[in-house]
């Protein structure tokens, strides 16, 4: 669980599940392999990105639009309550299984940002701390 308190505005927040080469088949180890050799690390597994995005949406999770392997979550959307504080609870490994059918990776990595490339606006996000823990 991430128990994300106090989060103002047009912020990403990125949970990167590590690859695991003893879950994977011979084909996804071949490929992670050949990354690993060329990047010297494996890439993530897979990824959900908890947005707030700019517009409405018809579903609470995207695809993204660079890779199958990475989900956009929509916590909040539009502009109501932009530049207030805001409390984000989410549950990682429930969203985990809605997006891909599985059980999640046991290890993770937490990423965040402040973006609007694909929409062509600015975008400043501000987070005053993030709570871990499990149930």
């Amino acid at each position: 669980m991430i128990n994300c308190i106090r989060m103002n505005s047009l912020i990403r927040i990125y949970v990167l599940f590590a690859y695991d080469p003893d879950m994977a088949g011979w084909r996804m180890r071949t490929r992670y392999g050949l990354a690993r050799r060329i990047y010297g690390e494996y890439p993530p597994h897979a990824s959900l990105n908890y947005i707030w995005a700019n517009r409405r949406h018809s579903r609470r999770i995207l695809p993204s639009p660079y890779t199958e392997r990475s989900q956009l979550i929509v916590l909040r959307e539009g502009r109501r309550q932009v530049g207030e504080w805001v409390a984000e609870e989410v549950d990682i490994v429930a969203d985990y299984r809605e997006a891909f059918g599985e059980f999640p990776p046991r290890e993770a990595r937490l990423a965040f940002m402040s973006d609007a490339d694909n929409t062509g606006e600015s975008a400043v996000g501000y987070i005053e701390y993030i709570e871990l823990y499990s149930r």
